[in-house]
Order: C-alpha cells, then sequence, then structure tokens
C-alpha cells in the first residue's frame, strides 16, 4: 500500500542518557557468514559512518567494528562462538561464553568489537615471528600496547579494539574476556584417564564393517590459561594502558578484568591501584563454559552481567555484593577464609564464592588506593555524576561563560543530584545536609572565565561511606569534561 513501509527487523533503539549497565566487549571469535549480518545491524553502522568513506570498513567480516547487541540470540545468529575453528578441536570461544554469561547474569545491552579469529589453543605465547605467538595478538585489543595507546579521540581511524570507546558514550563497562589467554604460560596437557578397554573381538559372520570412532574434537586434556611472573607482567601492562586512557578521556567507564589464574603466585597486586578497575576471582564454571578447556571460564564477563543488573534492578550506586550469582555452578578455585583474606584479597578484588544462599559475590570492590573510593558503588555514583556533566557540558558548550550559563549548571546539577538523594545514594537528613553543588565565581578563576572554562564543585556524602567526597569538574571550550578531585583515588 502506498505510504507503508514494512522492515523486517526494528532499528537499534538509542540506550537512554544516564544509562549506566552498557558493556563492550572486544575479543577473538569467528563470523558466521557475512550474508547473516541483518539489516538493524547494517543501518546502525551506515548511520554512524562505518560503511562509507571516509572512514568505512568491509562489513563481510564485521572486524573492528562495533556491534550493538541486545540480547543472547543477535550474537549467536552472528558469531560461531561454539566453535573456535573449523579445522581442529579446539572447543569454544572466551568471548562468546562472556558475552552469553552477561546476559545470563541479567545485562540488557552491550557492543561487541570481533577484532579477528581466534588462535589454535596450543600456540605459544611468543612465536618464531613477530606476529606468530599470543602475545602479539593483545595489540589488537589495546592499538599500542605495550608501548603506549595509539587510538585518539580525534582520530576516528585509530578506533580499533578498545579504541571504539571513543565513538560508544553509553558505554559504562569496558571488558576484554581474551586477555588471560593471550598472556598466559604456554600450555600444558592435562593427564587423562586411561579408558577401559572394549570389548573383546569375536568373529561374526557377514557383518557390515563398522566405522571408525570419529576424532576426539573436545578440549579435554588442554588446561585452562594460568599465568607466570611473566604473563602476570605482561597482564599488569595491559591494564595500566587502558586505564591511563579511561583516566584521561573516559572517566565514566570502569575496566573489569579477570584475575589469570596462576601457576605459583597470584600476582594481582601488579595492576595499577585505580578505582577505574575492577577485579574478578576466581574463575567461573557456568552452563555455557563445557567447551571450554577445563570448562574454567574467566570471570569478569559473570561481574559484568551483575553489576548491570544492580544498575538496571537497584541502581549501580548501590553496592552489588551479596547479590546472587546466576547460572554459575562452580568456581575454581574455591576459596576458603583465610585465603580471601589473605593479602586483602577480599578487600581490592570482587570474589565470587559460596555461601549458605548459594553462590554469591562476595565483595564489590575497585583497585583503589583510597578506602573512600574503594567500593565500587562509590565509583560507579562518581561516574554516573561525570556522565550526566559530559552531556551537559556537550549541550552548553557554545554559550557564553556568565552568570547566566553558571546558574543553568548549577541548576542542573542540583535537579540530577536531588533525584540520586531521593533514591538513596546519600547520607542525609536533608538534600543540603547530603550534598552541595557550586558554579559561580569562587570557583572559577578569572583565567578560566577568560579561557571558556566553567568549573563546577560537587560535594557530597555517600551512602556507604563516612568520608565526604569532593569532585571538580571542569568543562572547557571543547565540551570536553576534566574531573579532578577523584585521581588520589586512581
Amino acid at each position: 500500500m502506498p505510504g507503508l513501509l514494512f522492515e523486517d527487523q526494528a532499528p537499534v533503539p538509542a540506550s537512554a542518557p544516564n544509562r549506566m549497565d552498557v558493556a563492550l566487549f572486544a575479543g577473538f571469535v569467528p563470523m558466521r557468514s557475512a550474508a547473516d549480518i541483518p539489516t538493524r545491524v547494517r543501518r546502525w553502522l551506515d548511520e554512524r559512518g562505518w560503511v562509507s568513506a571516509p572512514y568505512g570498513r568491509p562489513l563481510a567480516g564485521l572486524q573492528d567494528l562495533p556491534v550493538p547487541i541486545d540480547d543472547w540470540g543477535q550474537f549467536d545468529a552472528l558469531f560461531r562462538w561454539e566453535q573456535r575453528s573449523v579445522d581442529r578441536g579446539d572447543g569454544a570461544t572466551y568471548l562468546g561464553a562472556a558475552v552469553r554469561s552477561f546476559f545470563a547474569q541479567g545485562g540488557r545491552r552491550c557492543y561487541v568489537v570481533r577484532v579477528g579469529d581466534p588462535w589454535p589453543l596450543e600456540t605459544p605465547r611468543i612465536g618464531p615471528g613477530a606476529t606468530d605467538g599470543r602475545l602479539a595478538a593483545v595489540a589488537k585489543l589495546i592499538p599500542g600496547y605495550p608501548f603506549g595507546l595509539s587510538p585518539s579521540p580525534a582520530d576516528r581511524a585509530s578506533w580499533r579494539g578498545v579504541g571504539h570507546l571513543f565513538g560508544l558514550p553509553d558505554v559504562s563497562f569496558v571488558c576484554l574476556p581474551d586477555l588471560p589467554d593471550a598472556v598466559a604460560a604456554d600450555r600444558i596437557r592435562v593427564p587423562l584417564p586411561t579408558p577401559p578397554p572394549g570389548p573383546i573381538e569375536v568373529f561374526v559372520e557377514c557383518s557390515d564393517p563398522v566405522p571408525p570412532p570419529p576424532a576426539d574434537r573436545t578440549v579435554r586434556g588442554i588446561g585452562a590459561p594460568r599465568c607466570d611472573q611473566e604473563g602476570y607482567r605482561h597482564w599488569a601492562k595491559a591494564i595500566e594502558l587502558l586505564t591511563d586512557m579511561i583516566k584521561r578521556y573516559r572517566h565514566e567507564t570502569q575496566l573489569v578484568a579477570a584475575v589469570p589464574l596462576s601457576d605459583g603466585r597470584l600476582a594481582f597486586d601488579l595492576a595499577p591501584a585505580s578505582a577505574y578497575v575492577h577485579l574478578a576471582y576466581p574463575w567461573t564454571r557456568t552452563a555455557g563454559s563445557g567447551a571450554l578447556p577445563e570448562q574454567l571460564e574467566s570471570p569478569d564477563a559473570v561481574l559484568v552481567g551483575i553489576l548491570a543488573r544492580n544498575a538496571l534492578s537497584r541502581g549501580t550506586f548501590r553496592s552489588a555484593a551479596n547479590l546472587h550469582v546466576a547460572d554459575v555452578y562452580d568456581v575454581d578455585p574455591d576459596l576458603d577464609r583465610y585465603q580471601q583474606e589473605q593479602d586483602r584479597l577480599i578487600e581490592r578484588v570482587s570474589l565470587i564464592g559460596p555461601t549458605p544462599a548459594g553462590l554469591r559475590l562476595l565483595s564489590d570492590v575497585t583497585l583503589s588506593g583510597s578506602e573512600s573510593y574503594r567500593p565500587g558503588g562509590v565509583s560507579r555514583l562518581i561516574s554516573t555524576i561525570v556522565r550526566t556533566a559530559r552531556r551537559l557540558g556537550e549541550e552548553v558548550t557554545f554559550e557564553s561563560s556568565g552568570e547566566p550559563l553558571w546558574g543553568e549548571v548549577r541548576g542542573r546539577l542540583n535537579g540530577f543530584m536531588r533525584g540520586l538523594y531521593d533514591a538513596g545514594a546519600f547520607r542525609g537528613d536533608s538534600p543540603e545536609e547530603a550534598y552541595q553543588v557550586r558554579c559561580d565565581r569562587s570557583t572559577m578563576s578569572q583565567n578560566d572565565i577568560d579561557n571558556g572554562r566553567v568549573v563546577a564543585y560537587v560535594q557530597f556524602d555517600a551512602a556507604s561511606i563516612i568520608d565526604t567526597i569532593t569532585v571538580v569538574l571542569i568543562v572547557n571550550d571543547g565540551a570536553q569534561v576534566s574531573i579532578s578531585g577523584r585521581e588520589e583515588a586512581a
């Protein structure tokens, strides 16, 4: 009929501006078929300039392109996650297991950046050539590794791997499920029990020939990735580079990383102390990890899914500790109370473990060196305030700095803080006791005013801690929001 347009698939909906549950996964997974790319994804990429010049990239392999995923079925239709390679028995992919766990825990939206096909499981960490080993693949996840990050917010052509964070303003969590596998020590095969002897052969007249059994294409006998001290140093370097990028450009985003399994001492303390980093441990066995080595899955995506569920159902500023862990039936290693408290592990790493009520998230903490910023809910509370300030800065960037603009900034920040107060994010018997917002001549020098910088002070008492936190938000003439006052925690 004239005037009617029928579409097979609805377009990708835009995220709510203050949403704090969206994740970015970058990793290695094979494609199913170029013909399977849905119209909704093609349209979304085209609208964001990834199809045509000057930034157009081939859609056939969806390589280094951010793909919006709203449920597990969409990911499963695009990527051959359950078969790491066609011609060998390498089992499933870590990226596929991670995305599955994200949705199983309650996540509702993520972006997936496919940076290539996975390597065979027994690939050495360092190969004979410069690009032959697993370690060389880290540069696809973190461009510039190990020398320094090469993505730039101003150079869209450099947005590869985690660099796509610059073009995804709604992302709150970054996850690299393949990182522990890339930096791990070379794998050793796990000894398997000898199979029982078969039946005694007897002569059967006129019997048809019996075909030989199919080749064993499982990952039995291949150990999960485990790090030696060199592997932990490579892992810590990757965490440091990505954390530095987040601190400089994306204050409202947090890196969620799995502590690699160890072939000796657990060296999580090599990672930089930062309020932007969540570490997850121990590793998990889920309904989707059966085709992984030792059936073990890195716990970072499990934690991201729990944090996303917490943001959607309770508020991102609330601690996720003691929340139920869905889909996980076992953890490895199973840490006792002494192991949890050894080296203050439970105070610095988000642990998953058994309780009388089942498996739960035992702690929700960041790697901050400051006790005020260490609770995960506090760090995410600051992130949501910074996100609101960034959006406000983008909207007022072309307005002249002066009393009218300062009043508008104060009013809008006060309104947002009042909403957080009503939701229970702050301590205090009244809004005046719980938080303060200032944006006037007392927060700016004449040099700030002359150069178009708007400086706002936001001070609040978070509900979960005793100390008062002050955050200084600086909006410059390029609509970039700088943050000061949180740096001591990073």
